[in-house]
């Protein structure tokens, strides 16, 4: 976990070189769920909690750059889904994820953050790209009841997600804190969070997919850093 958390401090650092622009570092917290072949298949259904430390760089009134890291479990049973094969089927998982994203951030309404004594909110999309580390899991066995194994070298793999996010933020009048509330769906080029298309177990599900997984956080950001001067709002 270290060598993630080195690696967003060292691009947090690069990112904050230039000091013309305005910048916010805060903490995530919310909670993760699975959207893949084992489990309930509600898309918004968090079933274990997901922590992360974020950095947005304010470019304009109205979009940002935006990098984070975040730690967490997917986790998910069959006797929680609502059709009748997987209740009857009845696996379970658990996967143990890192993930690093950097993307964009579009605010649909002017959201200036130097002002701490006026009142700010608006809705906002985020998209990006996200690296993500996780537990190589298999199943050896396709009868009733059965939960992932967990693969013992190499222990880890990886791959890549795209999130497609919606939210919301506001001020907390009066100070330079931030906060927001959002969804986010992550699709990923991988088909074995839950252990269904491992290169070593047996296959099940819908093998023509990839695995998804939900992130539904809030947050907490401080703003700092200068002013960019326009000299055409001095000229008016």
């Amino acid at each position: 976990m270290n060598k993630y958390l080195l690696g967003f401090i060292i691009g947090w650092l690069a990112l904050t070189k230039v000091s013309a622009q305005y910048n916010e570092i805060g903490v995530v917290f919310g909670g993760a769920n699975p959207i893949s072949d084992i489990g309930a298949t509600y898309y918004i259904y968090p079933t274990k909690p997901a922590l992360g430390l974020i950095y947005k760089r304010n470019l304009r009134k109205q979009l940002s750059l935006r990098a984070d890291i975040k730690w967490f479990q997917l986790w998910d049973k069959d006797e929680r889904a609502t059709t009748p094969a997987r209740e009857y089927r009845d696996f379970s998982f658990q996967n143990n994820m890192v993930e690093m994203g950097a993307g964009v951030e579009y605010d649909f309404l002017h959201f200036d953050t130097h002002d701490p004594f006026k009142l700010l909110f608006t809705p906002y999309v985020h998209t990006g790209f996200y690296f993500f580390k996780m537990d190589r899991l298999y199943f050896d066995d396709l009868s009733p009841g059965q939960a992932a194994k967990h693969q013992g070298y190499p222990e880890r793999d990886e791959s890549w997600a795209i999130p497609f996010t919606v939210g919301l933020k506001t001020r907390l009048w009066g100070s330079r804190f931030l906060i927001g509330a959002e969804v986010s769906m992550r699709y990923t080029f991988t088909n074995n969070i839950d252990g269904s298309k491992s290169g070593k177990g047996l296959w099940f599900g819908n093998l023509n997919t990839s695995d998804w997984y939900m992130i539904s956080a809030a947050y907490v950001t401080y703003t700092f850093g200068a002013k960019k001067c326009n000299c055409f709002e001095f000229a008016k």
